[in-house]
C-alpha cells in the first residue's frame, strides 16, 4: 500500500468527527429544537452556525471521496462498487453543503439513498482483507438500518415531532461505519505491508 491509499484511510476519520459537529450542532442554538428539526435545518439558522454545518458537510463529502478512491486502489475487483456507492454518497453530502433544503439540489436529488449499498458492497469486496466476521455483521446490520429508515421515511412512520432526533440517532451508525471500516482496512493493509516487507 502506497504512502495516498494509507494517508486516504487514515483521513476518512474525518467522516465521523465532522459529522459529531453537525449532529451536536443542532443542540446548541438558541431556540432551535433539535428533535423536531433535521440538521439540515441547520443551514436556515444565523450564519456562524448555518456556514459550519455546511462546511462540516462539504468536508465529510471530500472525505468520502478521498476514501472512496483508496477503496477503488485496493479493491482487488476491476471496478468497485463500494467506491461508486461511497463516492456518490459523499458528493450528495458536498451539495448539501452547497445548497439548502430549499432545493432538490441538496443532497442532489437524494443521492444519499446510496448509503443503503455501501456498507455492504465494502464488506463483500473486503472479505478476504479484512477477515472479519465481526465487521462483516456489523456491515450488514448498518446496511439493514438504512433499508429500515429508508422505508419508514418514505412510508411517513417517523412522527414530525421527533424526526430530528431520529435523524441524529440515525447518523451515529452511519458515519461512525466509515470510521470503522477505514480503521479496518488501514490496519490489513499495514499489515500485509510489514510481512511483504518481512518476507523479502
Amino acid at each position: 500500500m502506497n504512502n495516498l491509499n494509507y494517508w486516504l484511510l487514515k483521513q476518512a476519520h474525518i467522516i465521523w468527527i465532522a459529522s459529531i459537529v453537525n449532529i451536536g450542532l443542532g443542540v446548541v442554538i438558541p431556540d432551535f429544537d433539535f428533535v423536531e428539526k433535521s440538521i439540515s435545518y441547520v443551514a436556515l439558522e444565523d450564519p456562524i452556525y448555518a456556514y459550519t454545518h455546511r462546511i462540516a458537510d462539504i468536508i465529510i463529502g471530500l472525505s468520502m471521496c478521498g476514501f472512496a478512491f483508496a477503496m477503488q486502489s485496493l479493491s482487488l475487483n476491476r471496478f468497485s462498487t463500494a467506491m461508486l456507492a461511497t463516492s456518490l454518497f459523499g458528493i450528495s453530502m458536498i451539495s448539501a453543503g452547497i445548497w439548502t433544503l430549499e432545493t432538490p439540489l441538496h443532497l442532489l436529488y437524494n443521492l444519499s439513498i446510496f448509503m443503503i449499498i455501501a456498507p455492504m458492497a465494502f464488506a463483500l469486496e473486503f472479505k478476504n482483507v479484512i477477515k472479519s466476521s465481526v465487521f462483516e455483521s456489523l456491515s450488514v446490520a448498518v446496511t439493514v438500518l438504512h433499508v429500515f429508515m429508508f422505508w419508514l421515511i418514505y412510508a411517513g412512520f417517523i412522527p414530525q415531532e421527533i424526526n430530528g432526533l431520529i435523524q441524529r440517532l440515525w447518523a451515529i451508525p452511519t458515519m461512525g461505519w466509515f470510521g470503522i471500516a477505514a480503521y479496518k482496512l488501514a490496519c490489513c493493509q499495514f499489515s500485509a505491508n510489514k510481512k511483504i516487507n518481512k518476507d523479502t
